[in-house]
């Protein structure tokens, strides 16, 4: 049985343009998740490979890849891969067919690009790259960027708060013993 491919020709792909991917899919299949991998041989034997999702929860036959291969990164020389799943398949990829799989392809570099290093592109021919899939980036050791933002919003946001706390106490502090000694001074004099 042959695996359901996009209505896409995927050829001519410039980096950072779009592409309006289509394909057919039962009412049953709903909702969909679209995976983007790449595989960069860095050896005779040797290759790294990175799949993310570019959607999940998608309830249409179509989907606009905007910024080829973002969230994947550009790597002139890897292939690229586009895969549909229904949502409820996800766990089980090994003994379920994908909706639609396209074949690799590459990914141009744009009109006027220089074939320097990418300062974006931390990948290089000695990172091993993780193979399965994740719903979030992950950073190197396992915490998503979600969490790592939140946590550095709000651990500042935290300490804030109790520095003016304590500032706050130390003045309501200082008032009530400043009434105190007043009181005691009316009554001394009285």
């Amino acid at each position: 049985m042959a695996i359901p491919g996009f209505q896409n020709k995927f050829k001519d792909i410039t980096r950072g343009s779009d592409l309006l991917l289509r394909w057919e899919a039962n009412a049953t299949d709903y909702p969909l998740v679209l995976y983007s991998r790449l595989i960069n041989q860095t050896g005779e034997f040797g290759a790294n490979s990175l799949e993310v999702n570019i959607t999940i929860g998608l309830n249409a036959t179509s989907f606009l890849w905007e910024s080829i291969p973002y969230p994947l990164p550009y790597l002139e020389t890897a292939k690229y891969e586009i895969e549909v799943w229904p949502q409820n398949q996800v766990r089980s990829k090994i003994s379920a067919l994908a909706i639609a799989s396209s074949s690799y392809f590459t990914v141009a570099k744009s009109d006027g690009e220089e074939t320097v290093d990418d300062p974006i592109n931390p990948f290089d021919g000695t990172t091993i790259l993780p193979s399965r899939p994740t719903n979030q980036p992950t950073s190197n050791n396992g915490v998503n960027n979600n969490t790592a933002i939140a946590a550095g919003l709000l651990v500042p946001v935290f300490v804030i708060l109790a520095v003016l706390g304590f500032v706050w106490m130390q003045r309501r502090q200082r008032k009530t013993i400043e009434e105190k000694r007043k009181q005691r001074e009316e009554l001394c004099i009285d």
